[in-house]
């Protein structure tokens, strides 16, 4: 599916808090699912993906929001591919980061 096309997927399923999400790339293609409760990914799955990750999150309601949080994601996700360095904290500032 295309970027438009996984958004649309995610936000009707509306995963919750507690599910653990698993998002990949193959070019300009992508495939997600909610992960089993017992599942542990720690290396490349087997059939390869360009890239991929795993995450829980809960996705916020409003609409406006939730575009911003999915593009965000996306972003995180092709930082992975293309060794973009994205916006990291150090471990020794406080909770919650603002720009």
């Amino acid at each position: 599916m295309n970027r438009q096309e996984l958004f649309a997927s995610i936000v009707a399923a509306r995963p919750g808090r507690d599910d653990t999400v698993y998002l990949e790339r193959r070019g300009d293609s992508y495939s997600w699912r909610i992960m089993p409760v017992d599942a542990v990914v720690t290396e490349t799955p087997p059939d390869n993906p360009e890239v991929w990750m795993c995450f829980s999150a809960t996705w916020p309601e409003n609409p406006t929001r939730t575009r911003a949080f999915f593009d965000d994601l996306l972003a995180e996700l092709e930082s992975m591919a293309n060794g973009a360095e994205r916006c990291r904290w150090p471990l020794d500032e406080p909770w919650p980061h603002s720009h």
